[in-house]
């Protein structure tokens, strides 16, 4: 046997058991159903029971002034977010606990993918680094995510591989079907928005310093902004266009000096944030 047949074998051996890992950190969703231990704080409290109000007020495709009669007299649907997110789909298909191990399911193993693709083509690409990448992915499938962002952190490394390839001309309709899922199951504000000005200021380094457009790179950025865009068309109205206020502006905790979000980005960067933990500090 090869030393390549071999290294192979094992990469797919520590594939097999990393999966059967994450089958384990599941399982107790499928099993135990309602009686599951799962976060409180922004996730059972809320989240959860806004996908199921949402689904049954049969507002999903509501107008843009359309109102959810269930909450405060009439909430407005824009409020819930767009109808063309996945986990609303899922809430909407199955029982809320199904669909929030479902989206659990999606999310991490998505994660996992993801991650060991951009470890394995751009990062750690030496033959025998099997345990490592396979490792790496594993951990951060694992951390502690906020559920209701679904991809807008897990997501970031299948997009990544995605957008690095097209950036080196080595793709193929893989990486364009990525680009196109992702926007459905993430959130733009919560996440992706920051992820593609990173991305831009790539492509502007290149432009720079290679003093070429490299336009499938350029289209591949500017199509996943539009898709964006158009899947939460709710918010854009309802930031640009609508004269309601927005909610966040009457919640005093969260009526920030510029230098007071300064030293908060830096804190969450570097000691990790409650939706999205990274559990490196004690």
């Amino acid at each position: 046997m090869s030393v390549a047949t071999t290294g192979k074998k094992k990469e797919k051996i520590y594939i097999i058991s990393a999966l059967v890992l994450l089958f384990l950190y599941f399982l107790p969703m499928y099993v135990l159903g309602e009686d599951a231990h799962i976060r409180v704080h922004d996730n059972l409290d809320s989240n959860i029971a806004w996908y199921k109000v949402l689904a049954e007020s049969g507002q999903i495709f509501g107008s843009l002034h359309s109102t959810i009669p269930q909450i405060i007299n009439g909430l407005p649907r824009d409020a819930f977010g767009t109808a063309f997110s996945g986990i609303v789909w899922l809430h909407a298909i199955f029982p809320s606990m199904t669909a929030y191990a479902l989206s659990q399911t999606i999310t991490r193993l998505v994660a996992f993918g993801g991650m060991y693709l951009l470890l394995k083509k751009h990062f750690i690409k030496h033959e025998d680094a099997h345990f490592v990448r396979v490792g790496v992915s594993l951990a951060f499938a694992l951390t502690p995510f906020w559920p209701s962002g679904m991809l807008s952190t897990l997501g970031y490394p299948l997009a990544l591989w995605a957008l690095l390839n097209i950036r080196s001309g080595d793709f193929s309709w893989k990486e364009w079907v990525s680009l196109f899922l992702l926007p459905f199951y993430s959130s733009f504000v919560l996440g992706f928005f920051f992820f593609l000005v990173a991305i831009y200021f790539l492509w502007i380094y290149d432009l720079i310093r290679k003093k070429r457009w490299n336009w499938p790179f350029l289209f591949s950025l500017i199509f996943m902004t539009v898709l964006y865009l158009l899947i939460e068309y709710r918010l854009v109205y309802s930031m640009v266009l609508s004269e309601q206020p927005n909610h966040r502006m009457e919640f005093i905790s969260s009526r920030h000096d510029f230098w007071h979000s300064m030293r908060l980005s830096f804190k969450n960067f570097l000691i990790g944030h409650t939706h999205v933990m990274t559990v490196h500090t004690h």
